[in-house]
């Protein structure tokens, strides 16, 4: 947790706790587990889950446990929601703005403060005003209602962006290099984080050159009058650019050119364009478009392209079958392009949404945008024919994106009305994500000791969650495994090394890895897990 929090059940609400699934029984793993020479021995791994059902019985044990298990990449993570209050108002602070201190709105302009606002400087030091500044800008202390009502902890999170935006204004880099210590930290090798640049420029040239919202009929001609100016193809420079200046300067904070590199040097950072939904639909579909030149071109390290701000929101639920055939129609002139969705981030009870609404959106995702990964996907079995829906997510390697501590705060999604294992028994792949760790005051430890306490998961599937992560990333590079989602056989080059931390791979692996981040990164889960288990087993 992060410093100052409270503890996970007081943030998220009560949440009722699961018994820990024993090695061998309970649900089944996502995937299936390596076997022969690739597998650790069933004693390591029995050994291991003896050790989780150990610590999850004493106090602060399972989260010790857990900070030390090597848990893959973080796939569903927003940089704009990654960094502590604290830290947030330590930015501000150094730009000499000031806080409303009714609304806890950062203000653009520096100093001096208007009536009725605060240096943030003053947040600074310990009191009542940084108290209130920190449960503005995060979940600290939110008392979720008894009643389950989801609507107040949703508009409280979603509100906090609005109020702390100004004071991450030029500080991207500070927020990537948090980042990646704070995954180094928890032994996360690999972040995926949603970032968007270039979108005023963008949005200027839109409503010069086409300010009518097109429909499905207009999609094409909107795309070819975009790109074919030349404006736009500055954008597009200038946001690979930006991307790039980003990730030179956030690896210059942490001095990674230094001898020996600090550990947060390790993790790996790439980035997917974000896309705001709830806006009018040639903005969407301008931004959709940059994403996937960006990704296209592997331009500034962007690898994929997604869709954020409130699935929920009036303009994102009217539009939300546009929005995928603008999805689906650059998938079609572009398919190597990766796509991750936000979708199924619903339920019933909140403003505005129907139960219609529930029964299509994770569908659409699939099978018009043609989504290699969904993010959320809590509305599962409000979809129609979900059964069907889930068996089609397992053939086509459709990950889902599990950020269980949002699915708590924001939905009020706990326990039973989860539908992670109805995933996992339909053999859906999954990995477990953060979402938004600044905001809900928490990281992907607590998310993986919530699967263990408020869903029953054991060692084997904790670590079936750490593979599909890298499986499933869109990280550069050939996968280390022969098929995806089955994990028995290494690819080829691979096919006769062991990831055992004592020993190197053979010169053609090593040929292999080195060309290949994505599968230099699986091999080093390989090996951590390896280290872990044995650790566990000699306890």
């Amino acid at each position: 947790m992060l410093a100052g929090t409270t503890a996970l059940g007081l943030a998220v609400g009560t949440v009722g706790a699961a018994p820990v699934a024993a090695a061998g029984s309970g649900r089944v793993a996502v995937a299936r587990g390596a076997t022969g020479g690739q597998r650790a021995s069933g004693d390591e791994q029995r050994a291991a889950q003896r050790e989780l059902e150990r610590a999850a019985r004493g106090p602060g044990g399972l989260a010790l446990l857990l900070r030390e298990l090597p848990k893959g990449g973080d796939l569903h993570h927003h940089l704009g929601g990654a960094v502590s209050a604290e830290s947030l108002i330590g930015y501000a602070a150094r730009d000499r703005k000031c806080v409303d201190t009714v609304t806890y709105v950062v203000a653009p302009a520096p100093r001096p403060c208007a009536a009725g606002q605060r240096p943030a400087e003053d947040a600074t030091r310990p009191g009542p005003f940084r108290r209130e500044v920190v449960r503005a800008w995060s979940m600290l202390g939110f008392a979720l209602p008894p009643d389950g009502d989801p609507q107040p902890g949703h508009d409280h999170f979603f509100a906090t962006f609005g109020k702390f935006a100004e004071a991450e204004a030029g500080h991207d880099a500070d927020m990537l290099a948090d980042v990646a210590r704070a995954a180094a930290r928890e032994r996360t090798a690999y972040v995926e984080t949603l970032v968007t640049v270039a979108a005023e420029p963008l949005r200027r040239l839109v409503d010069r050159v086409h300010p009518a919202d097109p429909g499905p009929a207009g999609l094409a001609e909107f795309h070819d009058t975009l790109t074919r100016s030349p404006r736009f193809q500055e954008i597009v420079r200038e946001a690979a650019a930006a991307y790039d200046e980003g990730f030179a300067r956030y690896r210059a904070i942490l001095g990674c050119d230094r001898t020996p590199t600090p550990p947060a040097c390790d993790v790996v950072v790439r980035f997917d364009y974000q896309v705001g939904r709830a806006q009018p639909a040639r903005h969407v579909f301008a931004q959709q478009i940059l994403g996937f030149a960006l990704a296209r071109g592997r331009l500034g390290r962007v690898v994929g392209v997604n869709m954020v701000q409130p699935e929920d929101a009036p303009v994102a639920l009217r539009d939300y079958p546009l929005h995928m055939r603008m999805i689906g129609f650059l998938k079609s002139r572009s398919p190597s392009v990766h796509v991750s969705l936000h979708a199924g981030e619903l339920v019933e009870g909140l403003n505005g949404v129907s139960r219609r609404d529930l029964a299509f959106h994770i569908a659409q995702a699939v099978d018009v945008a043609g989504a290699d990964r969904v993010g959320h996907g809590v509305d599962l079995v409000q979809e129609r024919a979900h059964q069907a829906l889930a068996a089609r997510m397992r053939r086509r390697h459709v990950l889902v994106e599990a950020p269980l501590i949002s699915h708590a705060q924001i939905l009020r999604v706990t326990g039973d009305r989860h539908p992670l294992h109805t995933y996992l028994d339909a053999g859906v792949p999954l990995a477990l994500a953060t979402d938004d760790p600044g905001v809900s005051r928490s990281d992907l430890t607590d998310v993986f000791r919530l699967a263990v306490t408020d869903q029953g998961l054991g060692i084997e599937q904790l670590r079936a969650s750490a593979r599909a992560s890298l499986d499933h990333a869109f990280v550069e590079g050939a996968n280390l495994w022969r098929e995806q989602d089955r994990y028995d056989t290494f690819a080829a080059p691979c096919r006769d090394d062991t990831p055992d931390p004592g020993r190197g791979p053979g010169a053609g692996c090593r040929a292999f890895l080195a060309a290949s981040p994505k599968a230099a990164l699986q091999w080093q889960l390989e090996r951590d897990w390896r280290a872990f288990l044995r650790r566990c087993a000699h306890r």
